[in-house]
């Protein structure tokens, strides 16, 4: 993972919920055409070694933003099954000064190999305000993907946080 000291401009993800972390889907290993965020959607390109694959656009996702968590990330709730694959490298620094230990300087440089994660219908990811084309809000719809970012589609807040 590249570091970039602007906090607050990349995304920071989480993955717990999903099924290809207990072995129910997959995890391809995908190296960048460019720069990801932990949270961006990819797709699966042509393989290029043994267990590498190029990436590729993702075409569509189908979700909704479920809850709010207490640190004001959100919990996206994948309702169709689509070519979007998650970016999720564990971020790690290797600093001591809690500034640099931040997820959100963290990014997935191009060139890198990256984890990307098979979405299951019902599989729940959490995602910062930054993996967001539009403004988030719970009950709204998420129809697709641009720029690798998550598209929401309304903002009607229907329930609390979680």
């Amino acid at each position: 993972m590249a570091i970039d000291l602007a906090i607050g401009k990349h995304a920071m993800s989480g993955v717990s919920k999903l099924l290809a972390t207990s072995g129910g889907a997959h995890i391809y290993n995908v190296v960048l055409s460019s720069d990801a965020d932990n949270g961006n959607l990819i797709a699966r390109g042509a393989a290029t070694t043994f267990d590498q694959y190029a990436e590729a656009t993702a075409t569509s996702f189908k979700g909704i933003v479920q809850w709010k968590a207490a640190n004001g990330n959100f919990y996206v709730e994948v309702t169709e099954a689509t070519d979007a694959l998650l970016v999720y490298n564990v971020p790690m620094s290797p600093y001591d000064e809690p500034k640099l230990k931040s997820e959100k300087i963290f990014y997935n440089a191009k060139g890198e190999v990256v984890r990307a994660h098979e979405l299951k219908v019902g599989d729940i990811f959490e995602l910062s305000v930054e993996g967001f084309n539009g403004t988030p809000t719970v009950g709204a719809s998420v129809t697709g993907v641009s720029n690798k970012k998550l598209t929401v589609e309304d903002s009607t807040e229907t329930t609390g946080t979680n």
